[in-house]
Formats: structure tokens, C-alpha cells, sequence
């Protein structure tokens, strides 16, 4: 997605659309939805941005979130495996942590593979000479502290429930009920105040790109992400497994 996105930067960013047409695109709320708070979609941090708030991209992050953390305990019980690896002497916090520790190595992986691809249309596409490698490391930073606090979200779901189906309806619903509240608000006026109460609201690669990490927004999510986090752990050590 990263590559493609600067591949196709080629074709529209390079003066083939004329001044005024982009000043007009500027000007339209459907754009500051997708591209997150103000900037231009045709300027180089508002188009490779959008590539990391595209649907695509922010699907293969929550499947990721979602199906590492339902196999983490939820299938481990839908399965009956939990009740041998409880056998163990081993405490039940540490195989959750451990099992984090993997989803965020591989979350963390899935987004350097994205920034590869937009760092491969950097170098390759003449358009982009001009953008810095460095600024670009911004566009997946600035998902990390949404996933943080989704993959919270998830492990303690994981860590509640029985069923990995539940897990994928209860976090998946909360996602999409958050994007479309972002979105929404976004384009409709009336609903811009609750704009805030969606975390899609603070994932804004392009303004990262721009101004640098966005402290506050960051620190409260991965904050409460590692507070969910906790409390799954908390949840798991009292839960009889034999439910």
C-alpha cells in the first residue's frame, strides 16, 4: 500500500492538476476525513498518509490486533487447551504477556513493512525526491498508540470471554463504531463534538509527518492500552478456566 500510494503520487502530485483544482479539493470535508485534520490530500504528507488511514491498511491492523489476541486465551478455552497449559507451573499473567510481547512484534513488523514500501517510493519516484525518509517514519509511529490500545482492548476480551467469535464481534464492532463516528463527524457538522470520543480522531499520520509526534493523544491512548492490558491480566490469573 505504501508503494502504491507513492506510485500513484506520480501521476497527481506533479502539476498535472492544475492550482486551482487543488485549492477546491482543499477546501471539501470528505478529504479532511480520509486524510485526517487539514492537510491537503495532493501535497506529498497528506497523499502518503492517507495510505495509512485507508481502509485497507487499517483492516490488515485490526485483523492482526484481533486474531493474535483471540488465539492468545479465547481459543486456548473454546479449544480445552487452556485447562493443560494451566496445568503448568507456570503463572497464567506470564503466558498472556508473553503472547503480547509476540502480537507487538508482529504488529510492529506489519507496519515497517509499510513504511518500507512508502521509503521504496521515496527513493524511486522523482516526485518524492524531495521528501525526507525521517518524516516518513511518522506515518506508521503514528498508529502505534491506536494499536496499543485496541490490542488492550483485545486481550482483555480475550481474556474474558470463551469463544473467539465473541472476541472478533465485541472488537471489531468497537472499531468500526469508532471510525464511523470519526468519519461522520468529520463530513456532518452536529456530530463534530463527539468527534473526540473516537480514537480514529487522534490517528493523523499526515499532521505527524508535519509537526512531529502529537504527545498528548499518544500518551493517553498507549496509556490506557497498557491499563487494558493489565486488567487482562488481572482477569485471567482470577478466572476459572473451566467456563
Amino acid at each position: 500500500m505504501g508503494l502504491l500510494l507513492a506510485g500513484t503520487y506520480q501521476a497527481f502530485g506533479t502539476g498535472l492538476i492544475p492550482q486551482s483544482v487543488i485549492d477546491q479539493f482543499s477546501t471539501l470535508k470528505v478529504f479532511d476525513a480520509f486524510t485526517g485534520s487539514g492537510v491537503n490530500l495532493l501535497e506529498p504528507e497528506g497523499w502518503l498518509g492517507f495510505g495509512y488511514v485507508h481502509p485497507f491498511t487499517l483492516i490488515l491492523v485490526v485483523s492482526w490486533i484481533v486474531s493474535v489476541s483471540a488465539a492468545s486465551v479465547a481459543r486456548e478455552v473454546e479449544d480445552g487447551t487452556i485447562e493443560f497449559l494451566a496445568s503448568r507451573p507456570v503463572d497464567r499473567r506470564i503466558i498472556v504477556g508473553a503472547r503480547y510481547a509476540a502480537w507487538l512484534v508482529g504488529m510492529l513488523a506489519l507496519l515497517a513493512s509499510t513504511y518500507l514500501g512508502t521509503a521504496a517510493g521515496i527513493v524511486f519516484f522523482d516526485a518524492l525526491a524531495g521528501f525526507s525518509l525521517l518524516k516518513a517514519l511518522y506515518f506508521p509511529l503514528s498508529l502505534v498508540p491506536a494499536a496499543l490500545l485496541l490490542g488492550g482492548l483485545a486481550f482483555l476480551v480475550s481474556s474474558a470471554v470463551s469463544t473467539r467469535s465473541r472476541v472478533f464481534a465485541i472488537v471489531v464492532g468497537v472499531t468500526a463504531a469508532s471510525y464511523f463516528l470519526n468519519f461522520a463527524a468529520s463530513l456532518w457538522d452536529p456530530l463534530g463534538p463527539f468527534a473526540p470520543l473516537s480514537l480514529f480522531h487522534y490517528v493523523t499520520p499526515a499532521q505527524w509527518a508535519l509537526h512531529g509526534v502529537d504527545w498528548p493523544p499518544a500518551v493517553i491512548m498507549s496509556g490506557i492500552g497498557l491499563a487494558l492490558l493489565a486488567a487482562a491480566m488481572v482477569v485471567i490469573d482470577r478466572r476459572d478456566i473451566a467456563r
